[in-house]
């Protein structure tokens, strides 16, 4: 009511103001908009990163009123030379596009647009533009999370204020606030923005805006090229384009996606992302890609790339139509341009089922990159990253510094048995670095940065080592003990590090009952769109090697809306009416027998051991990082759950082991297609 109210007097004021005119007389026209001068797009300002050669880079933008022409000036400002690109109009669209030579990394450049015919004649000027290489950082809300969230974000401003980040350039802003931000130096961003028109002034730098995975991963590859002592490091442009809340079906066009992916979304807003946060950057040069998302897919079927089905088929198509569509220009961004994703924590489960089979989704289904359907990608494995303070009970029991209540603190304290201080070290944290949304935004993005930042120094800047963890090759499976084989050229100059860890936390896990084996269970109703399903006739089916009919529905714990829109006379995707639909009566899950078993050094380099001496049965499957709290040790109340602590990792890289599942057959491991595991 309030919001018809409010849009009532709106349309009064405004048609009061129609019929007095600008100037407030009855009759008056009002006056026109100023005339429009050339204009760079958005995507473009002073200060820029520009992708260096071998590529050739474009500026864009729009003529002004009345031009009919546009001249482009690039001028070298240490030397004085300049030159005149070639400079294409679209007469229909009033929109400009002029190809640079291609320039090797460095230089300071002033980039001038001129119109010819314009009514206002201001030129447009980008000034101090450099060319290095420029990544594009795109995803929901744990690529959005902004430095402000993160523990590290006090230690990169030192490290900047050093001069150790120079080389590092971004569109500083948040990318929840508009497409295209001001571009800056590192050091500029640590400024702290003058104060607005409303509101007290900010006292967080520019930086503290932006994403924190996108600029921990241009951190570290400074980091990694500085290190490698290669000559100078190359100018690294940073562009974030995260949205909170978004599926994978939003970045990419409809068509596309319709015409190779079966089990996915049909929503009004699939696309919506494509055409306001890819389309506006895709003549811009660009050197790789960051993805980081995931989490509103977990309510879909995550399905498999072999049969063209879920998340495991979205993601390559996404990688494809990206590279396809950057590179429609010859010369510009790399056909195969780089790409990096991280690979969920369970944190970023938004309550969906089956957070092991989207780890292997997101691969294409293969369980590590690159692979066949995903060349020239990278990862960064998040699942031993959560929060290490992500549970929120101290703050609901009113224990913290801001919402402190001595009795209400008191009593919840004694009630779970926990000590009067119990809560101290988790406040002090939040007041040292608050939280956004509890442990599903996880403020440890620095390693998830570091990882991202390694794997591409070794991927797309030829550096020496491993690019991934520990991927599973094969196992042999001899009475009471399985060995378990790692890709050796992949550990490249890496070892296994077995880290202790108490089973109960194990990610290591077996199946003895063959039948009971699934990838990815799915709940249905067997009475086809019942709201609700009447208790006792819902059923766990296996998914795996099927198109879920229409009618299915996925089983999921969410309780809130994640964007999520039926395909017209079906309710089968709506996830968030799950329990309703179930009737509050949910079936045991049959495929739920895995035990946990405890992980140690294998007999030779590249393995694994696991004693199986207390399993019943024979072993049939094995799966690892499929389920669990990413081998946490702590309750993230009155004690941290530790990052970085399951038992398979690779050293010197710090690599966690890639999650994997396989049947084991004749005593030798057999992955689930396209997946292979049989050395």
């Amino acid at each position: 009511i309030m919001r018809l109210a409010v849009a009532i007097v709106a349309g009064l004021i405004g048609c009061g103001a129609a019929a007095a005119g600008s100037n407030g007389l009855a009759g008056t026209p009002p006056t026109p908009p100023p005339p429009m001068p050339v204009m760079f797009s958005g995507a473009f300002g002073s200060y820029m990163v520009l992708q260096r050669a071998p590529a050739t880079s474009a500026v864009y933008g729009t003529v002004g009123t009345g031009g009919t022409g546009v001249a482009v000036t690039v001028t070298d400002t240490a030397s004085g030379t300049s030159y005149n690109p070639t400079v294409t109009i679209n007469s229909a669209t009033g929109e400009w596009k002029a190809m640079l030579t291609a320039h090797d990394m460095g230089g300071d450049f002033t980039i001038t647009a001129k119109c010819t015919g314009c009514t206002n004649t201001t030129d447009a000027v980008i000034e101090h533009a450099t060319f290095g290489d420029v990544w594009y950082c795109a995803g929901q809300s744990n690529m959005w999370l902004p430095l402000h969230y993160t523990f590290h974000r006090n230690y990169t401003v030192a490290n900047i204020t050093m001069g150790n980040y120079d080389n590092i350039r971004l569109q500083a802003g948040n990318s929840q606030s508009g497409t295209f931000h001001p571009w800056m130096t590192a050091k500029q961003a640590t400024t702290v923005p003058p104060p607005g028109p409303k509101g007290p002034p900010s006292t967080d730098p520019y930086l503290f805006g932006f994403s924190g995975a996108c600029w921990y991963f241009a951190e570290t590859l400074t980091n990694e090229l500085k290190a490698a002592g290669n000559g100078p490091v190359v100018p690294i442009g940073l562009i974030s384009t995260a949205i909170g809340g978004s599926m994978i079906e939003e970045w990419m066009p409809n068509a596309t996606r319709q015409a190779a992916c079966k089990d996915t979304s049909e929503a009004a807003h699939d696309q919506m992302l494509w055409d306001e946060k890819v389309v506006p950057f895709l003549n811009m040069t660009v050197k790789g890609f960051l993805w980081y998302q995931g989490e509103n897919n977990m309510g879909k079927l995550k399905g498999n790339s072999d049969i063209s089905t879920g998340y495991a088929c979205q993601m390559p198509t996404l990688v494809k139509v990206w590279r396809e569509s950057w590179s429609a220009v010859p010369g510009t961004t790399d056909p195969m341009a780089p790409f990096g994703l991280v690979v969920l924590p369970d944190s970023g489960s938004e309550g969906g089922p089956n957070m092991g089979a989207m780890r292997i989704a997101q691969t294409a289904s293969y369980g590590s990159l690159p692979n066949p359907d995903m060349p020239n990608t990278f990862l960064a494995q998040a699942y031993d990253l959560n929060d290490p303070w992500g549970n929120k009970q101290c703050y609901e029991m009113k224990c913290c510094w801001n919402n402190y209540n001595e009795s209400a603190c008191t009593a919840s304290l004694e009630k779970m048995g926990y000590p009067a201080n119990g809560c101290e070290e988790y406040c002090s944290i939040l007041h040292g670095t608050n939280v956004f949304m509890g442990g599903i935004h996880p403020r440890s993005k620095y390693p998830v940065g570091v990882r991202l930042g390694k794997a591409a120094a070794v991927t797309v800047y030829g550096g020496a080592g491993a690019a991934t963890g520990a991927t599973l090759s094969g196992c042999s499976l001899s009475g009471t003990t399985l060995t378990v084989k790692f890709n050796q050229t992949l550990l490249s100059t890496d070892s296994i590090v077995v880290q202790p860890l108490n089973v109960t936390m194990s990610p290591f896990m077996v199946l003895t009952n063959a039948s009971a084996f699934c990838v990815e269970p799915v709940v249905t109703c067997l009475i086809p769109n019942a709201k609700p399903c009447p208790p006792g006739n819902s059923t766990y089916v296996c998914s795996d090697g099927k198109v879920m009919p229409p009618g299915y529905l996925v089983e999921s714990a969410h309780h809130h809306p994640i964007r999520v829109d039926p395909p017209a006379g079906s309710d089968a995707w709506i996830v968030d009416e799950t329990v309703e639909r179930l009737g509050g009566h949910g079936p045991p899950n049959p495929f739920d027998q895995w035990v946990q078993v405890p992980v140690g050094k294998g007999p030779t380099a590249g393995t694994v051991s696991v004693d199986l001496t207390g399993v019943n049965g024979t072993v049939v499957a094995i799966r690892y990082g499929f389920k669990g709290s990413g081998c946490c040790d702590g309750n993230g109340i009155t004690e941290p759950c530790k990052i970085e602590q399951c038992p398979i990792m690779s050293a010197p890289s710090g690599f966690p082991a890639n999650p994997f599942i396989a049947k084991i057959s004749g005593g030798k491991c057999q992955c689930v297609a396209p997946a292979v595991c049989d050395e």
